[in-house]
């Protein structure tokens, strides 16, 4: 009997242990997880004709390095007019500004001409008067008068005149100053054109954003090319894991908890995380078509929150752990975040 019971009991606690070790209560546990990434398909802004093409399928580049390029003949042409264009505003404004400064040139030669004449016209005006004092006491002649007040007329006349030339000086200046103000719109104009080109001319050879994998290519040599066409997908280093777990998993679930994670591709591998965010809302809810369960129809079913998890990627499984991959996750839910 005593044999018996031993047996029964060592039965018992082994049947415990391997319930305990399969249940787990201070973690969750999901094989509906998966590697993920911003995989990013790559455009092109400029219309034109691939002439290059510097990578290959499957290729690693780094942020920057060239992808392809499309035929820049005619936008090196643009950018020559637009060239020109630029060097023909800035002389135009330029022989404004020379305008502009002969004008006040002009102007104080008009203004000095004024200072000439109504010195000259008050002159006169002063020789009229003494004349008519000397025609009453007959000291000059009808005519010695007649010709002073004619001089004095003149003199007045004279000063008129140069006071309208100033004012005419004055508007050409004035109209100086509004070309002027017409010709620095067109050089800024002229400018921001020459930018646009550049801009442009930059956007025909397309560079890698980032560090990553080319994949799906399908741009070739010769084909037309426009803005908005996928031409090639380009796959980010930076990865997660995506994990689906039951809402019934989630009472304890915490950002910053760890996660070990065992990916099918390196099932001898276990791999180290932490809980980076939980999505605040099932999966289900950002489906093409949410489901109604207004309906007379209802099954309730488990619904999955989606769980991101940052990885420790490991030096040597560096750059060999791919989207898509999937993967078994347990989060220890008795760490607090």
């Amino acid at each position: 009997m005593k044999k018996t019971a031993i047996a029964l009991t060592l039965i018992l606690a082994a049947l415990v242990a391997a319930c305990v070790s399969i249940y787990q209560p201070d973690r969750v546990t999901t094989d509906n997880a998966y590697v993920q990434s911003d995989v990013t398909a790559i455009s092109i802004e400029v219309s034109g004709q691939v002439n290059n093409i510097f990578v290959t399928d499957n290729q690693w580049v780094n942020k920057g390095d060239p992808l392809f390029s499309i035929d820049n003949m005619d936008f090196l042409a643009n950018q020559q007019i637009a060239r020109s264009t630029l060097e023909v505003a800035k002389a135009a404004l330029t022989a404004n500004q020379s305008q502009s400064d002969m004008q006040q040139i002009k102007i104080a030669q008009a203004r000095q001409t004024i200072h000439s004449s109504a010195a000259n016209a008050e002159y006169q005006r002063a020789e009229l008067k003494r004349y008519a004092s000397l025609l009453k006491k007959h000291s000059v002649s009808t005519n010695q008068f007649e010709a002073q007040r004619t001089s004095s007329i003149a003199m007045d006349s004279s000063l008129e005149t140069a006071k309208l030339g100033l004012s005419a000086e004055q508007k050409q200046y004035e109209t100086l100053s509004a070309q002027r103000l017409q010709l620095t719109a067109q050089l800024k104009q002229a400018q921001a054109n020459l930018r646009l080109v550049n801009i442009a001319l930059d956007r025909t050879i397309v560079s890698s954003p980032f560090d990553g994998y080319v994949a799906n290519r399908q741009v070739q040599i010769g084909k037309y090319i426009m803005p908005g066409m996928g031409l090639l997908t380009m796959v980010p280093d930076y990865i997660w894991v995506e994990a689906n777990f039951k809402e019934t998993q989630l009472k304890h679930l915490m950002k910053g908890q760890s996660v070990d994670v065992i990916l099918d591709m390196f099932p001898d591998r276990i791999l180290h995380g932490r809980v980076a965010s939980i999505t605040p809302a099932t999966g289900a809810q950002f489906s093409l078509l949410p489901p109604q369960n207004a309906t007379g129809n209802f099954v309730k079913v488990v619904q999955r929150v989606p769980v991101r998890i940052e990885l420790d990627i490991p030096a040597d499984l560096k750059q060999r752990v791919y989207p898509g991959l999937s993967a078994e996750v347990s989060i220890h839910i008795q760490q607090q975040g």
